[in-house]
């Protein structure tokens, strides 16, 4: 036997003695779980929960104006949808308390966009959806109006998410003040050719998630021109462009008439037809 022979054969015995390589099993156990979003102008806030325990790779976030869990609720092994961050997220800087946190910029305002989350395991696949969660962007704040003509500022346009006179030609909304009553009115009452809003005190009340579901399960429409309110009350506001604002009462300060102040924490959504926050 010539040594090309007995090399070639020792090639042949130490590859056959060499072990094959396994994959890698992953126990894919950890999940995003009870996910809820906070909106506001153009941007929204995502969270939720990590359920499981094992290793992942991060999670990817998943805003849509398609219902992407819905369409995919299992694990997937290669996913074709893409996620909103480019990158996988690691997990905000406060893993103690257990629950994460993302923030997307550059988003539009009146979209209804639905929103879930996905864990991404080492081999690149990604688990299950969290729950999915139907939003639309939109400026939140909290305004102080002073008694129409009385004081500055006295009206307030949402479109714009600015304070402005009572009577100016985008205003949505001014106060006044009589005897025993404190008034929210549309700006047509002050000039006929102003703007036609209208408003709705609404028979529920309590926090903001509580009262938004109130009023996702039971769909009211605005159409008084002005209301008396009391402090803690919520209020659904139409805009002539059919777009829905909810304001609560947050309080009054100065005596009825001329000198009162009320302070109103609002959340505007631009999309017509439908008040969905």
């Amino acid at each position: 036997m010539n040594k090309t022979v007995i090399a070639a054969a020792l090639a042949l015995m130490v590859v056959g003695c060499t072990p094959k390589q396994r994959p890698v099993e992953y126990a894919r156990t950890v999940f995003a779980v009870e996910a809820s979003v906070e909106v506001n102008d153009k941007t929204m806030t995502v969270a939720w929960k990590k359920s499981g325990e094992g290793m992942i790779g991060g999670y990817n976030v998943y805003i849509s104006e398609e219902r992407l869990a819905a369409k995919h609720p299992a694990s997937v092994a290669k996913p074709s949808f893409r996620p909103f961050n480019e990158e996988p997220f690691p997990g905000d800087t406060n893993p103690d308390d257990g629950v994460e946190y993302f923030v997307a910029d550059g988003l539009d305002n009146g979209v209804r966009y639905y929103v879930s989350v996905r864990a991404i395991y080492p081999d690149g696949s990604v688990s299950k959806p969290s729950n999915e969660v139907e939003v639309v962007c939109g400026p939140r704040g909290e305004i102080e109006l002073a008694v129409r003509y009385e004081g500055e500022p006295s009206g307030f346009s949402f479109e714009r998410n600015a304070p402005v006179k009572a009577d100016a030609t985008d205003s949505d909304i001014y106060f006044f003040s009589k005897r025993f009553a404190d008034i929210l009115g549309s700006p047509e009452r002050l000039n006929g050719f102003l703007r036609q809003t209208r408003f709705l005190v609404l028979p529920f009340g309590g926090s903001f998630d509580e009262v938004r579901k109130q009023l996702a399960q039971n769909p009211l429409r605005a159409t008084k021109k002005s209301v008396p309110v009391k402090q803690g009350e919520w209020v659904l506001i139409q805009t002539p462009e059919q777009k829905s604002a909810l304001v609560q009462v947050v309080g009054f300060s100065g005596e009825q008439g001329s000198d009162r102040r009320v302070t109103l924490a609002y959340a505007f959504s631009a999309l017509v037809g439908e008040a969905v926050f």
